[in-house]
């Protein structure tokens, strides 16, 4: 890496650095660009050079938590069902934390993007790749059979888990998203991937 890129890269940071500290003291949506490049001690042009938009940063951001709480989920203990059941309640936390502006901007993003806009659709391949994950982990372990349809079931968790996410969006925030997923969970996520449950390898563990 030559010393120009190096330097950019080290402007970049700097700017996702400067909205770390600026989400500490205020909401996404109050946060403009001024305040991101004084924070960060460069012109604003060079916001510019790196990101178009206020929103891209905050989605740097976001995707660093949905990569932690992936590692977290991934590393802990636990079957298929409770791995889908903390990776959708907690993705649904960080998304309420990273306020409704952003949802609505990925959500709109995955139906109508414009002008290469991709955040939307990244995450939206980013969570059905980390669902079919716990899925296969539990074919692994003997929890599902093994000629569950993974994808065909991903997609159905997915449907549950965007559909909630754009409600929330389209009803502007006013229900908890968290308690929604939570919900959903509880009550659609146990009969979905029970009908794979491979009950004799449960007996045998059981005994």
């Amino acid at each position: 890496m030559g010393k120009r890129q190096e330097a950019m890269l080290i402007t970049k940071q700097k700017l996702i650095d400067a909205v770390k500290a600026l989400l500490k003291e205020k909401r996404a949506d109050e946060i403009n660009i001024e305040e991101i490049t004084a924070r960060a001690g460069v012109a604003k042009g060079t916001f510019y050079t790196h990101f178009k938009r206020r929103e891209d940063v905050i989605s740097v951001i976001a995707m660093e938590c949905y990569n932690a709480l992936l590692g977290n989920v991934l590393n802990s203990s636990g079957s298929a069902l409770q791995k889908l059941k903390s990776y959708l309640v907690r993705s649904a936390k960080i998304i309420e934390e990273n306020t409704l502006e952003i949802a609505q901007n990925w959500a709109k993003s995955v139906t109508a993007p414009v002008d290469g806009e991709r955040h939307g659709i990244e995450k939206y391949n980013f969570d059905r790749e980390n669902i079919i994950s716990f899925l296969k982990g539990g074919i692994i372990r003997g929890e599902l059979y093994k000629d569950t349809p993974v994808e065909r079931l991903a997609d159905g968790i997915m449907q549950g888990y965007y559909g909630a996410v754009f409600v929330w969006c389209l009803t502007s925030g006013e229900t908890s998203l968290e308690s929604a997923l939570k919900n959903f969970c509880d009550t659609m996520l146990p009969p979905l991937l029970g009908q794979y449950e491979n009950k004799n390898e449960k007996e045998i563990n059981d005994e």
